[in-house]
Order: structure tokens, then sequence, then C-alpha cells
């Protein structure tokens, strides 16, 4: 029972440190569970990408491949691993591919990294807001998100999830949020969205308009920008 307990609370802790992007204690931290469990798949899978964050591609595909010895249709294995070879094999084609390509492509899981860009967090006072969603995916499928991913929003009966660019879930806009955005995009208004913070159980998002409609060209999206939020993410 010991050791369940143990066992339990150094996988918390591997997720943590992932989330956090404390890459070295993820890596020691997976390390001490692969060496208890070999099998464990969602360790290898968290090594691997733990790898490829530290820029470590090559010790990324080999624990990629032990998860796929051990779950021969895991598809975040399945899809790095396709993702690796398929830059290595272009790289004499159109331009050259580094490792540094391969870790870019790989960090979200999901999508392209793009270069942080301080601009992407300037509060503009009516056209942008930080935004806690709720109902958020479980921990182990957070990891993939980084600050300053692109997301998106999908419409489905007057309700706005958030997902990343390849459709898979990530959670809720608060029902006042919702309700506001419903309206305003359903008149035409545009919004981005990208990942303000990630920690275990919490995402924030920052919601930034990117066209007004002539309907609401006197209309502010948001009132007022929540200065508790920003705290709280920070």
């Amino acid at each position: 029972m010991q050791h369940s307990f143990e066992s339990s609370d150094l996988h918390k802790q591997a997720i943590n440190a992932a989330l956090d992007s404390n890459w070295k204690l993820a890596i020691k931290l997976n390390k001490q569970i692969i060496k208890t469990n070999p099998q464990n798949v969602d360790a290898l899978n968290r090594q691997a990408k733990a790898y490829i964050e530290t820029g470590k591609t090559n010790l990324a595909k080999k624990y990629y491949s032990k998860a796929l010895s051990v779950d021969p249709y895991n598809p975040i294995a399945q899809k790095n691993l396709k993702i690796i070879k398929s830059f290595k094999s272009k790289k004499s084609k159109r331009c050259k591919s580094t490792t540094q390509d391969v870790d870019n492509k790989l960090s979200s899981e999901t999508c392209i990294r793009s270069k942080l860009c301080p601009s992407l967090f300037l509060q503009e006072p009516g056209k942008t807001k930080i935004v806690s969603l709720i109902k958020i995916a479980e921990p182990q499928k957070l990891i993939s998100t980084f600050s300053g991913m692109k997301v998106e929003m999908v419409i489905k009966n007057r309700k706005i999830t958030i997902t990343d660019l390849n459709g898979n879930y990530l959670g809720v806009l608060p029902d006042d949020i919702n309700h506001q955005l419903l309206r305003l995009s359903k008149g035409g208004n545009k919004y981005e969205l990208f990942v303000k913070a990630v920690r275990i159980n919490t995402l924030s998002v920052i919601i930034k308009e990117t066209f007004r409609s002539k309907r609401f060209r006197n209309q502010p999206s948001f009132l007022e920008l929540s200065s508790s939020n920003i705290k709280s993410d920070t």
C-alpha cells in the first residue's frame, strides 16, 4: 500500500513538473517511475516530451519507441515518432531542418510552437481579457499545452468550448463570458485565443478581439480587464 501511495505521488509530481516546464525535474521524476515500472506508457511519453523540450530529440525517439513497444497503438507516441521521421527525411528539401525544427514541431504535441512575442500578452482595454476556463481537461491532457499556444473557440449548442488546433478538448468558458462572446461572434466579431498560463487543474486564456463588426462599432467586447485574474495567473 505504501508503495502505491509513493508511486501515485511521484506521478503527480512528474505531471506538475511538466506543467511548470521544469523539464530537468520532469526527466528525473519520470526516470524514477520508469525504473520501478518500465512499462508505464504515460511516463515514457512524458519522458520523451521532456527530452524534446531540452533539445535531445534522439532520446525522445528512444522513449517514444519504448512506449510503442508496450502499447503499439499509442496515438501520442505514433504521431510524434512520425513527425521526427518526417523532419529527418526532409532535411534537404525546401529549407534545412534542424533538431530545433523537430523540437518546435513536437513541443505542443498538437501544433507548432511559435516564437513567443511579448506583445501577445499586452492588454488593450475593451479588446482583450484573461479568462480562467472551467471544466478543464485532465492534467495528463494539459501537458501538451504551453504559454502562448494558439487555441480555438468552438461554438456548439450555445456553449463555447476551447480546443487546441487539432480539436482536442481543453475546457469551456465561464457562463458570463460564454453568453457575451456568443452574441458578439454571431454578430460578426472575430477573436483569437492563446494560452496565458497552465497549471495542474488550472488553465487560463487571453482572448483578443481581432475584428469588430459595424453592428458593434461603438461597443467594446470587454468592459474591463480583470486585474484579479491577471494577478492569479502570474
